[in-house]
């Protein structure tokens, strides 16, 4: 236990109501007790409390003579630098945790979050001997980097964080709507959609200066295929061939017409077969990519990235970035990487509204979602209870009481799904009929979510409660929801979706296993979509194939199986001293073409 912990143990324990700096009576007796240590330990912490001037110690001599003892360090005061001292080391779990045990609301307080917003930002350090300074840029995230394995990867931030320290063979340019050239520089395909080949550049290097060939492409994709979450992405592939260390075919059991779009996914992210090989599970520790940015170092607080000096496309301007990872508890500080963008000095003064500018993302758009658990037994079985459950659920009223800009009412994955009448859609009276209808007792709905989706259910909970629905809210860690077992015990759970890509991000979203679309689908309609899927897969324009999509999604909405209910549209607003300030499809920030002045 740190010496400050200890002096605040004791001063929470027999300071009372007595103001600091008046001494009291206490016996060595009452202090190792309060302590859980002996007496003899109990007389060393108090020699240290001393010597740091936080305590005024008289022991009592003789019999009848009690020792006195006086607070001299203000709690607050002392508490704030604690806290303050273990962030400036990197250990920002351990920081919230202290304010969570002694704080008592001071992780509110004005003063540790003027420090916390002063913490991070943009800054320039200078090197050992002063002759060079890099650009840096540390920013709060409020979630855990579940994963850095582009096979397991599941959540968005964990998907942004992979494209800085890996590259696929190519990027899919969606405002250009066109493919450009990554790690392969051209590319064939056969007429059937069975065959593509992929020609690779030369001198693409690793983060450890080994050069990337096909043997790297083959064992990355053929790793896939065993037991990964992201498997189905590979489900029709015959086989990957190695034809010479810059060639690379990939021969498919069905045909595939947008097979180079399933290559943009983060999950065909190449890795490096030596490094894998070599140190099995460790790799993962600290992972190895031709990516912009290299790993510094990876901890439960922090994730710092450093520029990739070779980086084929172009060094990224920013020297090295440092993510650090907040406690969920702590997003209400409002300390976030958006507002250090718009205030990169701390200052929100009506003089400076001239030098902020609006970034928006034109793909990322967050669809918020509640899916029922078809597996499982409950009223939710009920057509009659889902529609019900459906027409209580006032959108237009949710996003008048959040009064969050961006927001829109959602009746499908995106956007432009707008083909309901939305004043329709709210019938507390008719929800009602439908419960009477379909014999409702009263049963409890069990609710899944994250802290993230929380504020949300519990709109919906209060929503549910006014005709005679209980929820019963589960929250979970992130790692944990995506558990088969946590899943199926929930009678649905409410998530969100980031969609930049219309047809693959949709089928992953059907096929990726854990994932919420495929486990709380029962398998009937399930292997439905899959032939559904095979047919867009075969077909040859893209409207044919979003054509299909849309009866899968139509399917669902008729079964009532999904509610869709807002979408949220990714921007920031950014200061002028910002330049290369974008946004990318998952809506986050791109790392590699941010600088300042």
């Amino acid at each position: 236990m740190m010496l400050f912990e200890q002096y605040l143990i004791l001063h929470d324990a027999l300071a009372g109501e007595t103001p600091d700096k008046q001494a009291q009576e206490v016996t060595l007796n009452d202090i190792a007790r309060v302590l859980f240590c002996t007496v003899r330990n109990a007389k060393l912490v108090l020699r240290k409390l001393e010597e740091q001037g936080w305590i005024n110690w008289n022991p009592g001599r003789g019999r009848g003579h009690r020792s006195r003892l006086s607070f001299l360090a203000n709690r607050t005061i002392l508490l704030h630098a604690s806290a303050q001292q273990m962030a400036d080391k990197g250990d920002y779990q351990a920081a919230f945790a202290l304010l969570r045990d002694y704080g008592d609301g001071i992780i509110n307080e004005d003063s540790f979050v003027g420090w916390m917003n002063g913490h991070f930002g943009f800054y320039k350090e200078v090197q050992e001997g002063g002759n060079k300074s890099e650009d840096s840029l540390r920013l709060p995230i409020y979630r855990a980097v579940d994963t850095l394995d582009p096979a397991e990867c599941v959540y968005s931030f964990s998907a942004h964080m992979i494209q800085q320290i890996f590259d696929r063979l190519v990027s899919y340019d969606r405002a250009a709507d066109r493919f450009t050239p990554a790690i392969a520089h051209h590319w064939e395909s056969s007429g059937d959609g069975l065959e593509w080949v992929f020609y690779l550049r030369k001198g693409i290097f690793f983060h450890d200066g080994t050069e990337l060939t096909a043997e790297d492409v083959k064992f990355t994709i053929e790793r896939l295929q065993h037991g990964k979450r992201n498997r189905w992405i590979v489900r029709e592939l015959q086989q990957v061939e190695a034809v010479t260390p810059r060639i690379v075919k990939f021969r498919l059991k069905k045909p595939n017409r947008i097979f180079i779009r399933y290559l943009c996914a983060i999950s065909m992210s190449i890795l490096p077969k030596h490094l894998v090989l070599r140190h099995g599970d460790s790799y993962w520790r600290k992972p190895v990519g031709t990516g912009p940015f290299l790993i510094k170092d990876w901890t439960r607080d922090h994730l710092i990235i450093e520029a990739h000096s070779h980086y084929y496309q172009g060094r990224p301007h920013l020297d090295r970035v440092h993510i650090v990872i907040m406690p969920e508890d702590a997003a209400h500080c409002e300390v976030s990487w958006q507002q250090l963008l718009q205030y990169p000095d701390g200052s929100s003064t009506n003089s400076e509204v001239d030098n902020i500018r609006t970034v928006q993302s034109a793909n990322a758009n967050r669809t918020s979602i509640m899916k029922w658990n078809m597996n499982k037994a409950g009223p939710h079985q009920w057509i009659q209870f889902r529609m019900a459950f459906d027409l209580i659920l006032d959108r237009e009223g949710m996003i008048k009481e959040w009064e969050l800009p961006g927001l829109s009412p959602a009746h499908g994955y995106f956007l432009n799904d707008q083909a309901y009448d939305e004043q329709a859609r709210f019938d507390p009276e008719q929800a009602q009929r439908l419960l009477t209808e379909a014999g409702y007792d009263g049963a409890p709905i069990v609710m899944g979510c994250t802290a993230f989706h929380m504020k949300d259910a519990e709109w919906i909970q209060k929503q549910c409660a006014s005709i005679g629905i209980p929820i019963i809210l589960r929250e979970e860690k992130m790692e944990q929801i995506l558990r088969l077992d946590v899943m199926r015990e929930m009678d649905c759970i409410l998530y969100a979706l980031v969609l930049p890509g219309e047809e693959v991000c949709l089928i992953e979203h059907y096929e990726q296993e854990g994932s919420f679309g495929k486990e709380l689908t029962e398998r009937e309609l399930h292997d439905w979509i899959i032939t559904c899927i095979d047919d867009t897969l075969a077909s040859t324009t893209g409207m044919e194939r979003l054509d299909i999509l849309a009866n899968i999604e139509k399917k669902l909405l008729q079964e009532v199986e999904i509610h869709f209910l807002t979408h949220s549209k990714s921007y920031v607003y950014s200061h002028t001293s910002y330049r290369g300030v974008m946004l990318n499809d998952l809506g986050w920030l791109d790392f590699r073409q941010i600088w300042r002045d």
